[in-house]
């Protein structure tokens, strides 16, 4: 009786494995048929990239070099003033340009950057960082600095470095963070520009900049120069093709 009921439930089982094979097959063959469509989606739009060039115009005075008033023996009597940097045909060096699209929010990853106490000055002098990202405080001179930063009138942090001494600092918010060094060395200064857009760049020697990887649609470019201040205009960006963009500021 027992065998009996063990092979009429053998046979069921098999009955139903065989009824449901071509079903689980064809499910299988859905499955992969999905995965097809999903990797043969449309690809995204082809990107655009914008270039030009920060240029200041007119008659300048190029400034003196800075007074050295501490620590004269490693650093010197006088240091070079780097908040106006400007080549022989004009070209801005430390001009930061950033982009904002008009028609949808955008974030942008954290990155990883260093200042450093070199030879007594920041270096770099001019950053540009995205928010959320992280900045190691180094000092590589054999005396004690400080890196104080500020937003506006308030305090990010204030830190002490003798030279063993190694510290990370998190920007979190966006906006223009100045740099100081408290212990009298008046002539250090650096600043770094927080910005919540992945698309940024720093003109170099000659004042040129580039920004590429840039979707088709309208952005609104901010130029800004520590000591000549802020432009902005409204530009279009094509999918596949580059713009030439130049910003003159003018000597005061």
């Amino acid at each position: 009786m027992d065998r009996t009921k063990a092979c009429a439930r053998l046979v069921r089982v098999l009955a139903c494995w065989i009824w449901l094979w071509p079903l689980g097959a064809y499910a299988e063959n859905l499955a992969g048929s999905d995965t097809v469509r999903i990797s043969d989606a449309p690809r995204g739009r082809e990107t655009g990239r914008i270039s030009g060039r920060v240029s200041l115009a007119g008659n300048y005075q190029e400034p003196k070099p800075l007074p050295v008033f501490k620590n004269r023996a490693f650093c010197g009597d006088r240091m070079p003033d780097e908040t106006l940097i400007v080549g022989p045909d004009g070209g801005l060096r430390n001009a930061v340009v950033t982009l904002h699209p008009l028609d949808r929010p955008v974030s942008a990853r954290p990155m990883a950057l260093t200042l450093d106490n070199n030879r007594c000055a920041f270096v770099p002098h001019i950053q540009v960082a995205t928010v959320g990202s992280e900045v190691l405080l180094k000092n590589s001179d054999p005396i004690l600095h400080t890196v104080h930063a500020r937003r506006g009138k308030e305090t990010l942090f204030n830190v002490g470095l003798p030279t063993w001494r190694q510290v990370r600092k998190k920007l979190e918010r966006a906006g223009i963070v100045r740099i100081d060094c408290d212990v009298l060395h008046t002539w250090m200064s650096a600043a770094i520009v927080v910005t919540d857009t992945p698309y940024f760049g720093l003109t170099d020697g000659a004042g040129r900049f580039e920004i590429t990887g840039l979707p088709p649609g309208e952005y609104d470019m901010e130029v800004w120069h520590e000591r000549l201040g802020t432009k902005s205009m409204i530009l279009a960006v094509s999918g596949g093709s580059g713009r030439l963009v130049e910003v003159v500021y003018s000597s005061k």
